[in-house]
């Protein structure tokens, strides 16, 4: 979908009808378009929710501007130092009392985007306004580049903010729709070349946009491309026969390792990448609960590994720590996956960074966290953690179980898992040679594990070019102590139920599907999300959808058909 820049879309939805239009193609309540996003700036400030939350599925945004809204907002924030030096050099914002925040996002289209100030949807008397000053605020941004010596845009942006060029672009093929070898064959003949370099030559041989690609080191099912690599609109990702998902985030199911015909449970399910993934070596064979406390993250799990094809997901819109693991329901469940709540601290280039950097330059350095707080908030994020670990353990014949944080803190993952292990003794630790045993980087014996332990755990930094994440597997030694259950059941029944929850402020390692949307100005090309879900009448060729199951006050949970959820992508 992209904007033409004379108030026309392609491949979205029509504006919608109804209500008293102005001359300005606002309706009646409307806000224009810059203080729509400006709004969306406030709200990151308090932080309200993801930049994804407050535009893609966000409401109040009409479809066709959700995009667009989104990839001004994530441009404007990561140019905002340079943007900020610019405003205050020409003192704009006490001169023309447009507001901070819509004049970042104003300056932002006058000074970076080939087309302009957006003229459709926005306020003549603002853009007016803002125009006045575009010869002083081009000439102070002249000023800056040569200042910095800057050969393009991107080299006004701070270092830390930039687009990385560090981590790989990794493709998981979906077995449910193709496989590896058709996926290399595909990518050969469109003139990749295949490259099998050394751990140690990686960066070397898949260098930034090179026309490479190779099989990875430790995963079979997953592909290495150079940083860079844009695949958002390639046919293989259209049709779901290629997931974009990062090498870390596939481990867990290698570590869970479920089995065809097998039951297994995704504890903190969406967006679902790793529910499909758990699928897809499951060869949609046996049954897979997919559980998540937010209904509009639950229907993006839904669309998603619909498009993926996967067949035997029910997805529950619940609390995992609420469920009751001698529910007959769940008797059969072998393999659990537990990818909770977490600081999000190994995300390299993630949005929250933009975000970070955004309030420390609108607030002053005492509105900032202080690390006493930070501490705080991982030693609940920990306790929490752990909590899920303990309860899927009560789960009386799952057998294997795979723990994973998108965290590098210590206390989120060897702390955690030291935690584990001394509070039962039914479960240890997955040799190493379970859990992918190629893979050098280990866990840290300074939270409680000994050096054996580490060993069996995984980590990964962003200079192993992935996310900083950590993986662990539990395997049952002895068999379930049903006593023990019930009475752990019901000393939790006493308990506080917010104790059961994450910390509100908890960052998610896939808030959303992958969704890099370059900004253009008013020509803008979207170059990848899942699309709306359509509500039309599914063909019977293709694969049944997810089940939605939604808790009722009045029974277990009422099935409700996933077209009926009307929920936007988070």
């Amino acid at each position: 979908m992209s904007y033409n820049g004379r108030g026309k879309t392609h491949g979205g939805k029509p504006a919608r009808s109804g209500g008293q239009v102005s001359r300005t193609g606002l309706k009646e309540g409307e806000l224009p378009f810059y203080k729509q996003a400006a709004n969306i700036l406030a709200r990151l400030e308090r932080r309200e929710g993801s930049i994804k939350n407050l535009t893609i599925g966000n409401d109040d945004i009409k479809d066709e501007d959700k995009r667009t809204i989104y990839a001004l907002i994530c441009q404007t924030l990561k140019f905002a130092p340079v943007l900020t030096r610019v405003l205050d050099a020409n003192k704009v914002m006490k001169k023309e009392k447009l507001g901070r925040r819509a004049e970042l996002l104003m300056a932002n289209d006058m000074l970076l985007s080939s087309q302009g100030l957006r003229r459709k949807d926005a306020d003549p008397k603002m853009n007016k306004a803002m125009s006045r000053h575009e010869s002083s605020l081009k000439r102070e941004l002249n000023r800056i580049r040569q200042e910095v010596r800057a050969r393009n845009d991107e080299d006004l942006v701070p270092l830390h903010l930039r687009d990385g060029a560090s981590t790989f672009r990794y493709v998981r093929v979906n077995n449910l729709v193709s496989n590896m070898d058709k996926v290399l064959e595909h990518f050969y003949k469109e003139g990749y070349e295949i490259v099998t370099p050394s751990r140690d030559e990686l960066h070397d041989v898949l260098q930034v946009r090179a026309r490479k690609l190779m099989r990875d080191l430790d995963l079979d099912d997953v592909l290495v491309f150079p940083p860079g690599t844009d695949l958002h609109a390639h046919r293989l990702f259209v049709t779901g026969a290629i997931i974009l998902q990062d090498k870390a985030s596939c481990m867990p199911a290698h570590v869970v390792q479920p089995t065809r015909g097998s039951t297994a449970l995704d504890a903190c399910a969406a967006p679902g990448n790793k529910t499909s993934h758990m699928v897809s070596m499951m060869g949609n064979e046996g049954k897979v609960f997919a559980f998540d406390m937010d209904r509009f993250r639950l229907n993006t799990l839904v669309k998603l590994t619909d498009k993926a094809q996967c067949k035997i997901i029910e997805a529950k819109c619940a609390n995992f720590l609420e469920l009751d693991p001698l529910d007959p329901e769940y008797a059969s469940v072998e393999f659990a996956l537990l990818d909770p709540s977490c600081s999000g601290s190994g995300i390299v280039n993630r949005m929250d960074v933009l975000v970070d950097s955004y309030i420390a330059l609108s607030q002053d350095a005492d509105q900032v966290a202080k690390p006493e707080t930070d501490k705080a908030r991982l030693a609940s994020l920990a306790e929490f953690q752990t909590s899920i670990v303990l309860h899927a353990m009560r789960f009386p014949n799952i057998k294997r179980i795979s723990y994973s944080t998108c965290s590098v803190h210590e206390e989120e993952n060897e702390a955690v898992v030291a935690r584990v292990l001394a509070a039962q003794s039914e479960f240890a630790l997955a040799p190493r040679d379970q859990v992918i045993p190629s893979w050098p980087r280990r866990g840290l014996e300074s939270s409680g594990l000994t050096e054996d332990q580490a060993a069996c755990v995984v980590r990964t930094l962003p200079e192993d070019g992935t996310n900083g994440f950590f993986v662990a597997g539990f395997v049952r030694q002895t068999p379930a102590d049903l006593n023990r259950i019930r009475e752990e059941l019901k000393a939790l029944a006493s308990t506080d139920k917010s104790a059961m929850l994450p910390p509100k402020d908890d960052a998610e390692a896939e808030a959303a599907p992958d969704m890099d949307v370059p900004y253009r100005g008013n020509k803008r090309k979207a170059a990848g999300g899942a699309k709306p879900v359509k509500k039309e009448k599914r063909h019977d060729k293709k694969p049944k959808p997810a089940s939605v199951v939604v808790p009722s006050t009045k029974s277990k949970g009422k099935k409700r058909p996933k077209r009926k959820e009307s929920v936007a992508d988070s």
